[in-house]
């Protein structure tokens, strides 16, 4: 019964394959800002969160941890904040026959131009990247903090290529087929939550420290889906240079060194 409603809900609306656009959660822009604002923003925090990872890294300046927490936890909720406005620039969405709100407008060569839309894609992949390289980072120091080995934090990873393949996959053919595109949302975000779901379980096992552990996974999820919308509007942006922009994302590692390294 839920999936048929939940079918009969996806071919009158044919939502985006993106979350908000998919909880239809919009709220009203409060603060007032401009749309382009909260993109700046992002820009800013990810040049500073590529200066604190690489003083982390190569200078070996742990004591920026703290830092990175805070421009990581600024750029979520920057990104919640943005993603979820109805105050942003519409596009036409010609399968619906109406205007639709475009989280990505600085990459729609149909509202920008195409330079624009070029120059949005590249600067946005920028701030996904490094966006999701800080929180990666937190999520193999939060672990290690916990005492688990470097294969077992790095699981992560795993769960971090499920959703850039099933992103990639739901964005492009979102373009051809809507209803299809957020039917592919659905099951890569349930499949995304199970094995969050089961990582954290083995986490608890392992460590005897629950608290902890559903800590990380909720720092690793929250992040993760922000991260995540952004990388859909990289895709849709241009779908022509979709893979290149996946493979930047795909090569995501961690240089985090473990504490015996000290």
């Amino acid at each position: 019964m839920f999936l048929q409603r939940l079918s009969e809900y996806i071919e009158a609306n044919a939502p985006m394959s993106n979350l908000p656009e998919l909880l239809s959660l919009h709220h009203s822009n409060p603060l007032g800002l401009h749309p382009i604002a909260i993109p700046i923003l992002l820009l800013v925090l990810a040049v500073a969160m590529h200066a604190t990872i690489y003083r982390i890294n190569y200078k070996d300046n742990r004591k920026l941890y703290p830092l990175l927490y805070i421009l990581v936890g600024l750029a979520i909720v920057s990104t919640y904040y943005y993603c979820f406005s109805d105050d942003l620039p519409l596009f036409e969405d010609w399968d619906l026959h109406r205007k639709e709100i475009s989280v990505g407008w600085f990459c729609q060569k149909n509202i920008v131009g195409l330079g624009w839309s070029l120059l949005g894609e590249l600067l946005l992949t920028y701030v996904v990247y490094f966006f999701m390289t800080a929180l990666m980072q937190l999520v193999a120091q939060m672990s290690d903090k916990m005492g688990m080995a470097e294969n077992q934090w790095v699981e992560w990873q795993y769960v971090v290529f499920v959703i850039l393949l099933g992103a990639s996959i739901a964005g492009v053919v979102d373009m051809f087929a809507p209803i299809a595109g957020v039917w592919i949302m659905l099951v890569y975000q349930t499949l995304v939550l199970l094995m969050a779901i089961a990582k954290t379980v083995v986490d608890i096992v392992r460590t005897h420290n629950p608290g902890r552990c559903v800590a990380v996974a909720l720092c690793f999820f929250v992040g993760i889906e922000a991260v995540t919308m952004l990388a859909i509007e990289c895709i849709e942006g241009n779908i022509y240079i979709f893979i290149p922009v996946v493979f930047i994302f795909a090569t995501v590692s961690v240089h985090y060194k473990k504490k015996q390294d000290r």
